[in-house]
């Protein structure tokens, strides 16, 4: 049984797996698995994926989406230690090894996560080349819930944790991709220590069809923040507590984002009517007014050096 296991669901990614894949078998510690979950793609994602490497093991299903993808993944493992890879994201060769070294010192935390770059698919051989230290980032470890629940620090790429910590949770909620991996690692930190190495391990793939440059027709970030909050309280554990002016300016900036994006370039009415709602509840109403007017302009003003 290998060690780490490495789940990765993948839907339609044909033109990334290989490259994916090969990021996780490069790694410096070679005690794994991967486990490619084919969530019913209609490419040849699956043929990319069956690389000639008795580590790598495809599972074909009919398209569940990405949490179902997740936790049909976890349920075909056993070993010591789990960590996700999207289909699209690579890995820093040094990035388990030294996970791991984070985790066994410290015996009383169960996930360990990285700094990641946003990638846009650009060649970056010197990402893989750089050496890594392994420095952790004590002020986005320990008890991290008031700091997770503000902003979603922990890259599901990025996460490596004790099987014994999945097993003890349950799997991953499957109500909305947007959120579900927010919702499992703000309950994990509920429940269970965080560590972060603050170096870069992880480039977060960002290009035209990535699930998170979509623009959602409900705000499903602050909707499940609100959730989050109802259900785990303002300080959890006892004793570690939200910066409550902080959460106002998040939630404040999630809601003005999502009015601006709907403003600018999405559903008008919808944009224009989350506006009038934060002006009615304040505070921050400069700030609205100055984001409203500024989404209206890039409506309807068309830039300058574009065609005419």
């Amino acid at each position: 049984m290998p060690r780490v296991n490495i789940v990765i669901p993948a839907y339609n990614a044909e033109a990334f797996i290989a490259d994916t894949l090969r990021s996780a078998l490069n790694q410096s510690f070679p005690d794994l698995q991967l486990t490619v979950i084919d969530d019913g793609s209609k490419d040849a994602t699956a043929a990319n994926a069956a690389l000639d490497d008795a580590r790598v093991r495809v599972i074909s299903q009919e398209n569940r989406g990405m949490s179902r993808s997740r936790n049909r993944g976890m349920a075909e493992v056993d070993s010591e230690f789990v960590a996700l890879l999207d289909a699209d994201d690579l890995w820093h060769p040094e990035k388990l090894r030294l996970q791991l070294e984070a985790l066994q010192s410290r015996p009383d935390h169960d996930f360990c996560y990285t700094g990641f770059q946003v990638w846009h698919g650009e060649p970056r051989p010197g990402f893989f080349d750089e050496p890594r230290s392994g420095r952790i980032d004590e002020t986005l470890s320990g008890w991290i819930y008031p700091r997770l629940i503000l902003d979603n620090h922990a890259l599901p790429s990025s996460v490596l944790w004790r099987r014994s910590a999945w097993d003890s949770m349950g799997g991953f909620v499957t109500d909305n991709q947007q959120t579900d991996d927010w919702e499992y690692l703000v309950r994990a930190s509920t429940q269970h220590r965080f560590v972060r190495l603050a170096e870069p391990f992880v480039l977060y793939r960002q290009h035209p069809v990535s699930l998170s440059r979509r623009i959602p027709a409900t705000n499903t970030t602050e909707l499940m923040r609100a959730d989050l909050i109802r259900r785990f309280g303002l300080s959890s554990p006892a004793g570690h507590a939200i910066d409550l002016k902080a959460l106002e300016g998040f939630q404040h900036r999630g809601w003005c984002n999502f009015a601006d994006t709907h403003c600018a370039k999405g559903d008008l009415g919808l944009g224009l009517k989350t506006f009038a709602g934060l002006l009615a509840r304040g505070p921050y109403r400069g700030r609205t007014l100055a984001k409203m007017g500024k989404s209206l302009v890039r409506r309807w003003i068309p830039k300058a050096d574009s065609p005419r």
